[in-house]
């Protein structure tokens, strides 16, 4: 499509794009994610999200479709301009340096960009408040991280790397 001069998107449900697409796809690409309910649960980047397919519209007979567009894909295509897809890591070191604002305005930025101001602000409290190898190596120890491969996806899923902290766990010990 693009070799063709076409604008090209990719419209996905929520659990196939998680599990199936790469992160490389999904960032090269204008996804659409549709996932019914009162939020959008994926954690990439999306510019439309399909909340509903039992929605009304006056003057449509029959049940429709009902979406959120968080970038104006007109004017990007009209442009002819590629739209840049930054991961919530780098969204959030840019936040902690100051570059998206503060409160809602950072909220209205991020939003207007095309991101998911909830999964960008959940990055930047986590590395807030992330704690040295060293405390969560204390912690493993006592512990309060379990043991075998619940302490690894645990320590991968507050964004810790388990190798370096068991490296540590055997040093102390």
């Amino acid at each position: 499509m693009e070799q063709n001069g076409c604008y090209a998107g990719l419209y996905i449900s929520r659990s196939p794009l998680q599990n199936y697409i790469s992160p490389s796809v999904a960032q090269r690409y204008a996804v659409w994610v549709a996932e019914y309910g009162p939020c959008c649960n994926y954690n990439g980047n999306y510019g439309i999200w399909q909340h509903s397919s039992t929605g009304s519209v006056p003057g449509v007979n029959g049940n429709c479709d009902l979406d959120y567009a968080y970038i104006d894909y007109a004017a990007v295509i009209n442009k002819k301009q590629p739209i840049t897809r930054k991961n919530p890591d780098e969204l959030a070191a840019e936040v902690l340096d100051g570059q998206w604002g503060n409160g809602t305005d950072r909220q209205q930025r991020l939003t207007a960009a095309g991101y998911d101001y909830a999964v960008v602000q959940e990055k930047v409290n986590r590395l807030l408040n992330r704690k040295s190898v060293d405390q969560i190596a204390r912690e493993v120890i006592r512990g309060s991280w379990g043991n075998g491969n619940e302490r690894i996806n645990r320590l991968k899923q507050a964004g810790y790397d388990p190798t370096q902290i068991q490296k540590r766990v055997n040093q102390l010990l």
